[in-house]
């Protein structure tokens, strides 16, 4: 049976908040330093912000489940 627009809706949004942001910031092949966000959006503007300072540096954004975080 097909889900209705509202049905999808819901799991997106269930899904948006058990999900958390990782950035991670990576130097000579070392991770320096990872901060975890509550939104893609947010980690993204972190990244692209320090991006121009530090242009050495290497972003990695990817969303993790927030029960890595937090118990």
């Amino acid at each position: 049976m097909e889900e209705t627009v509202y049905e999808q809706m819901m799991t997106e949004q269930a899904l948006t908040a058990q999900t958390v942001w990782r950035c991670q910031q990576w130097l000579g092949g070392q991770v320096k330093q990872q901060i975890v966000f509550r939104s893609e959006e947010t980690a993204r503007d972190f990244a692209r912000r320090l991006g121009g300072v530090s242009p050495d540096v290497v972003f990695k954004i990817e969303p993790m489940p927030i029960q890595h975080v937090w118990n």
